[in-house]
């Protein structure tokens, strides 16, 4: 059955497994210990901490492991909320519910302002430069690729920006991290990244924290995690994170595969011209990731449909997935809500062949032709309920 959710989740990378049930019987005993075993799980995870580091292009002792990105998002800004009270949280219009709802609900209405976006989804770094000479905010959030449009933000230019001024800068680095060999580099004030986004086990992420933000506090009652993160570390989950992405950056994707996305859309367009639309088109976006609304029919009925053809694929963020109504991303991107109404987010992975594209095409017109012999709309462009 092709999965076409990646950005939702990634299946466990085989080598990720192994590193697991290796972990599991070799490292399960508690890190914080004196004894041999403990000394032995220490060194492993001191081991891991330093490979995930160089990887990503920063020091062992700026890795702090946590959870997953939901609860480093959430750190990220109830620090800023604690030290800065008194000041702004910029986060960007199109930001994941976990900075989104954090920053509401921790610095309210009136201090957490949303950096606004253009038609394709990018935030508007005119306006951007224009506000930083007007105020400075305590922190700015603005993540490195779009979990729903794909859309890659100009985060390097914003990163700069911030620094120039002097504001704490944090990148929520999910979607990108795995899918791109570059290092993200220093600069940042805190980077966010999720493991089972790219293969490693559900459960496990990482914080990297920049020099002057080393002392955050994830969460208390313990000094593990170089007193960062309280809580016995959870080792396997961790070997197998690493191992996930070691894997993902020693396997550079043929251009083939990398141009499918493309391939696909193109044979849409040519196939329904007005009917179908590309969100994002003109920017830069993630290789894997087409969010795009389909002919006449609500997005659930095609999500049903094309999974009856074994084709899975989603409306959106699956953190947002029980939330009925269009996306919030398209709302801010300035799509009627006719549009919105039809979209569906497809995303590969690695494993994703050109036949499994192609396979997906053939499905969705096979589907369009099963729905549209379903009650008839009530009008051109309506979108037909069922």
């Amino acid at each position: 059955m092709p999965y076409f959710d990646w950005n939702a989740t990634a299946p466990l990378h085989p080598l990720a497994r192994e590193a697991w049930l290796e972990a599991s019987e070799t490292a399960w005993a508690n890190p914080s210990t004196a004894y041999r075993s403990g000394v032995r799980a220490r060194s492993r995870l001191d081991e891991a901490r330093e490979e995930m580091a160089q990887m990503l292009g920063f020091r062992p002792e700026q890795v702090v492991f946590t959870s997953g990105a939901t609860e480093a998002n959430n750190a990220v800004i109830r620090e800023i909320a604690r030290v800065s009270p008194e000041k702004e949280i910029w986060i960007s219009s199109v930001e994941h519910p976990s900075i989104r709802e954090a920053a509401l609900g921790l610095a309210g209405q009136s201090r957490a302002r949303r950096i606004p976006v253009d038609a394709n989804g990018q935030v508007d770094l005119d306006w951007f430069e224009d506000q930083l000479q007007i105020s400075a905010p305590g922190l700015v959030s603005v993540m490195a690729a779009n979990n729903e449009t794909g859309v890659i933000q100009p985060w390097p230019q914003i990163r700069g920006l911030c620094r120039e001024a002097g504001i704490p800068f944090h990148c929520d680095a999910v979607q990108w991290i795995g899918k791109y060999a570059a290092p993200m580099g220093q600069g940042c004030a805190a980077i966010s990244l999720s493991g089972h986004k790219f293969g490693g086990p559900k459960g496990i992420g990482c914080l990297i924290l920049g020099e002057e933000w080393t002392g955050l506090k994830v969460q208390t009652g313990g000094a593990q995690e170089m007193g960062s993160r309280a809580g016995t570390e959870n080792i396997p989950s961790i070997l197998g994170m690493v191992a996930a992405l070691k894997a993902r950056l020693n396997s550079p994707l043929p251009a083939e595969q990398l141009n499918a996305r493309d391939t696909f859309e193109a044979a849409l367009e040519a196939e329904w011209g007005g009917e179908f639309c590309i969100h994002g088109k003109k920017a830069d976006r993630l290789w894997n990731t087409s969010f795009i609304s389909l002919p006449s029919h609500r997005a659930n009925r095609w999500i049903a449909q094309l999974d009856r053809f074994d084709m899975e694929i989603s409306s959106g963020s699956a953190c947002s997935s029980s939330k009925s109504g269009p996306s919030s991303i398209l709302e801010v991107m300035g799509v009627e809500e006719e549009a919105a109404a039809r979209t569906v987010r497809i995303s590969s992975g690695w494993e994703t062949s050109c036949a499994d594209w192609n396979e997906l095409l053939e499905a969705i017109k096979q589907v369009r032709l099963v729905l549209d012999s379903e009650p008839a709309s009530s009008g051109p462009g309506t979108v037909i309920e069922i």
